[in-house]
């Protein structure tokens, strides 16, 4: 958790606006980016339904019997048992009693989530269509490899009731149109605090931050210290023998973070709580933490990568260009001869970005001729090399790539001053205030709620 912040109850994927600003579509297709989710290995599990008759009728009457009240809506014992199963399944944890009693609290904070924000949406009168839940569960196929309909028919192969999985998406994607449609409209950020934050990045350039996911899970009312570190022994366990993290904090980290794969950025050690600060500074990139205990429960650390902060860096340099394509196959390639000809009239007679605009309309093949302004990161990679340290109004040495020799001369460069633009930093602003009033929101709901639960 990050130092000043309190933990709050999230298994909600709808938590991404903390870090996207934009389109309703914009944020669905990064809420999806990161719903990434444990499919090697399902078989190997043997977790499945029994199919005898008195375990056929069991199943019925738990689907009647009431696990919680919320409100109105009520959440069955069918509907608890369906959501752990699918959080054995994503997660690849062995299935035991032990394990089943350490996800009950999860599994029900989840589910009450989701009927809180389904029924806020139905007041505020906005829905969701089928189509749009089965479009976003079609992303998360694509992101796991699978084609449309894969997930799905594993769950079916699997014994888990699909309807759980469906009523998780189909809360978080209404729940994010309340928070861009409703709530959205309480958030302003001034350009005095832009400001600020660039001032306080340039005060820090220079010093280390750390790219870190995390998975939080709180000791809360009614639960035990033992098992909320035997939970987290447990997932650490699974990241450091290969379960991807971002699937392990989807499904069990109670940090907003949960949303994004437990994505917390880039950050300093400063901004995290104090036993977090100490932990990460002595971890290596690519590992990932035992359990360490704060004030409010325990926190997973998976470190990612390491830079100084608001580094410069030359792929972030924007330049314009002009280029020389010397088509060297097909029916308009140049004969060894003509191409070096070219090649050393190019090399010795051009000395502007002009001339080199005039050249390559004169004698250039397809492609040749100026560039608009480009990140240097975004050229492909032979050119990227070539331009990273040419200088303005030189031209390249030649690059040969495929099907012809390229020359290239960068008419203006940018270089990258390693902080963010004003309008960068708005929009993260934006986020982290959606983010906060979409939290506030819920914690309001849950507040208000008449919550009853029969476990």
């Amino acid at each position: 958790m990050v130092r000043g912040t309190q933990a709050q109850p999230s298994h909600s994927i709808s938590d991404i606006v903390r870090r996207t600003a934009g389109s309703l579509d914009a944020a669905m297709n990064r809420l999806l980016f990161n719903s990434v989710f444990r499919i090697a290995g399902l078989t190997a599990l043997g977790f499945l339904f029994l199919v005898s008759t008195p375990q056929r009728c069991e199943a019925q009457q738990d689907a009647v019997r009431i696990a919680a009240v919320i409100n109105e809506d009520v959440i069955t014992l069918f509907d608890v048992q369906s959501r752990i199963q699918l959080f054995l399944i994503t997660s690849g944890l062995k299935d035991t009693i032990e394990i089943r009693q350490r996800l009950l609290p999860q599994v029900m904070n989840a589910l009450i989530e989701e009927k809180l924000k389904i029924q806020e949406a139905r007041r505020e009168e906005i829905e969701t269509t089928e189509a749009e839940v089965l479009s976003a569960v079609q992303i998360i196929e694509q992101n796991n490899g699978m084609p449309p309909g894969a997930f799905f028919n594993m769950l079916a192969e699997q014994g888990i009731d699909s309807g759980t999985f469906y009523s998780q998406v189909e809360a978080d994607v209404v729940w994010l149109r309340v928070v861009r449609e409703i709530l959205a409209r309480d958030v302003t950020v001034s350009e005095d605090e832009v400001n600020a934050v660039i001032d306080r990045l340039r005060a820090n350039q220079g010093k280390p931050e750390y790219l870190l996911g995390e998975i939080f899970l709180p000791i809360g009312l009614g639960s035990r210290e033992s098992d909320v570190f035997g939970l987290a022994q447990q997932l650490g366990e699974r990241a450091r023998e290969g379960t991807p993290f971002p699937a392990l904090a989807q499904q069990f980290s109670q940090s907003p973070t949960a949303a994004v794969g437990g994505d917390l950025g880039w950050i300093q050690g400063s901004e995290l709580e104090p036993e977090l600060e100490r932990a990460v500074v002595r971890m290596k990139v690519g590992e990932t933490s035992d359990p360490i205990r704060t004030v409010s429960g325990y926190t997973i650390l998976a470190l990612r990568d390491q830079r100084a902060t608001a580094e410069a860096s030359p792929l972030m340099a924007a330049v314009t260009l002009s280029q020389i394509y010397l088509p060297t196959v097909g029916r308009t390639a140049l004969s060894a001869d003509r191409l070096n000809q070219l090649t050393n009239a190019i090399q010795n007679q051009i000395f502007s970005c002009s001339q080199m605009n005039d050249w390559a309309e004169e004698v250039g093949g397809p492609g040749s001729g100026p560039v608009d302004l480009i990140r240097v990161g975004g050229l492909p990679e032979a050119v990227r090399n070539t331009v990273m340290n040419l200088p303005v109004g030189r031209v390249s040495a030649p690059v040969d790539i495929a099907g012809a020799r390229l020359f290239v001369m960068v008419c203006e460069r940018q270089e990258d001053s390693g902080l963010p633009s004003q309008n960068q930093v708005y929009s993260r602003l934006e986020s982290e205030k959606l983010d906060t009033v979409s939290r506030q929101r819920l914690r309001d709901l849950r507040r208000q709620a008449l919550i009853d639960v029969r476990l």
